[in-house]
């Protein structure tokens, strides 16, 4: 059992982190930069689930790592006391964090940019459709600027996870 949730722990994280990281480095940026088109491109993802698929990832990730910890715990050893487990357990803190973050930040900005600019997309060329546009550029840097905080916290978890065992 152990050996399958550290799979499942390590691929899951690994997935959420590198998507969050690779989203907020390069995808969120490439997109403001090209307007219109990279709405389309946001909207694409939308639709094929990908704001759902990586939360629920990232709870596997938590679930499973929070399984391993009660399981190493042993039904209240000594363990919890020592310095991998307070390790582990910043980790753990700053993941839900990051996923509460990037539920209610990050995921809940994202759609609603999306929902303006496809208003917007619908209006006649005009200054009531710039105002609009300028909404959603507003509404993506909200998205943005809580995609920089889950992705801090996403790092300090795998770092966490990666040393609490040599600390």
């Amino acid at each position: 059992m152990w050996l399958f949730l550290r799979i499942v722990h390590i691929v899951t994280g690994v997935f959420w982190a590198g998507t969050l990281f690779f989203t907020v480095s390069y995808l969120m940026p490439a997109v403001r930069e090209v307007g219109s088109d990279g709405d389309k491109m946001m909207g694409a993802l939308r639709s094929r689930g990908m704001f759902n698929a990586v939360p629920m990832i990232a709870l596997i990730a938590i679930a499973s790592g929070l399984w391993m910890y009660m399981i190493r715990m042993g039904g209240g050893s000594d363990w919890a006391r020592t310095r991998e487990a307070m390790t582990l357990e910043v980790g753990t803190v700053t993941a839900v964090l990051a996923v509460a973050m990037g539920w209610f930040g990050m995921r809940a900005n994202t759609f609603k940019a999306g929902d303006l600019a496809a208003a917007a997309a619908a209006m006649p060329v005009g200054a009531e459709r710039e105002a609009k546009m300028a909404e959603v550029q507003a509404v993506s840097g909200k998205a943005m600027m809580f995609g920089r905080l889950v992705a801090t916290l996403l790092l300090i978890t795998v770092v966490t996870m990666a040393i609490a065992r040599y600390v």
